[in-house]
């Protein structure tokens, strides 16, 4: 069975499983749940600007790792070089 709305069942011939929920319970749950702190707030220039530093630093990686690479002869072979 399935619905949209739990309340509402569909039966369908394929499908033999039904879940079964205690939706008190989960209703008690969630009306104890308490709102999760703002912390920091984020801005979208927040992001970008951390977005390029990542990117930033993960060329510099990349580039410092190859250079390790193409400086070691048993590593160098593995190095694809483009024309």
């Amino acid at each position: 069975m399935v619905a949209d709305i739990p309340d509402q069942k569909i039966i369908l011939k394929a499908f033999h499983g039904k879940i079964q929920n205690d939706f008190d319970a989960l209703n008690k749950e969630e009306k104890a749940y308490v709102p999760i702190p703002v912390i920091r707030t984020v801005n979208s220039s927040m992001v970008q600007k951390n977005y390029l530093q990542i990117k930033q630093e993960v060329q510099d990686i990349v580039r410092s790792e190859v250079q390790r690479m193409m400086g070691d002869p048993a590593l160098a072979h593995l190095v694809i070089r483009k024309n």
